[in-house]
């Protein structure tokens, strides 16, 4: 049997007021959640969210393998439901929504369920080797600028069976420019429109999930988080961070100190997860 030790930390960063990120850690059920509508609408929608989809996933023992996807996927639609009528019931919030992306540690299977561009990561490589052997590990310096990172495409750094693979597909008007061949994925977080995400949760538009698989190797580690993170850090700087970290705290505190160390312009949330 494979089990899970997962952290989670979120901060405000260094230009916002309020932060509108939420995140849940309980048993096999990971969330990270991005709020979005101005004032305390975002904060409304991320709490929302992970309050409804835990609730509608407290039998998960009781469910079968084949019908998990099906359950997690009620969950997310009822979550989407409960922020719409909350907005119904007081106009003041119109607009608001939020991204989420769950995690259902399944044994030997994650289970990734999303709406929107916060992200789910798979680092593999030296994060698959036991802490014993981790020596001599990598030096890395969280303060180091984002920029003089190497650019990351196609969703994956590899080197030498190193690896840091995303898994989840932002939806955002500049992610759909990528895979049209129309920018390249390091133009992302400097493109005009990056913000501009294509499905969220209760506000306007699509709200439909996608789901993504994983079979999980030991010593993996799984990241998840909130664009505040991964706009600010890049993946080489992450992966080097998630390598020279002994603990899932450890890890979420220092990819933190980098992004607010890089300029923390959003809110930051992000989950680490180790596999043993």
């Amino acid at each position: 049997m494979i089990h899970m030790n997962a952290a989670g930390l979120t901060d405000v960063g260094r230009v916002r007021t309020n932060n509108e990120d939420a995140m849940y850690i309980g048993g096999p059920v990971l969330i990270v959640a991005d709020g979005m509508g101005g004032a305390v609408a975002g904060e409304v929608a991320s709490s929302i969210a992970i309050k409804t989809i835990p609730e509608n996933l407290k039998e998960l023992s009781n469910v079968s393998g084949a019908n998990i996807l099906r359950v997690l996927e009620n969950s997310i639609r009822k979550a989407d439901d409960e922020i719409r009528d909350r907005i119904k019931q007081d106009r003041s919030l119109e607009g608001m929504g939020t991204t989420i992306v769950v995690a259902i540690h399944l044994d030997s299977r994650l289970l990734i369920g999303y709406v929107g561009d916060s992200r789910a990561y798979i680092v593999t490589g030296l994060a698959g080797v036991s802490q014993k052997e981790k020596i001599p590990r990598p030096e890395v310096n969280a303060n180091a600028q984002t920029g003089v990172m190497p650019q990351f495409t196609g969703g994956k750094h590899d080197a030498a069976g190193e690896n840091i693979s995303r898994i989840t597909v932002d939806h955002s008007v500049v992610m759909d420019m990528v895979r049209s061949g129309v920018i390249l994925e390091e133009d992302i977080r400097t493109h005009p429109l990056r913000n501009r995400i294509t499905r969220c949760l209760g506000s306007v538009g699509n709200s439909e999930p996608e789901f993504v698989w994983h079979d999980i190797s030991g010593g993996e580690i799984l990241i998840m988080c909130s664009d505040g993170l991964w706009e600010m850090v890049h993946e080489r700087l992450m992966f080097a961070i998630v390598n020279s970290s002994e603990t899932p705290r450890d890890i979420c505190s220092r990819l933190i100190t980098a992004a607010n160390n890089s300029g923390g312009v959003d809110n930051i949330t992000v989950i680490a997860a180790m596999f043993e």
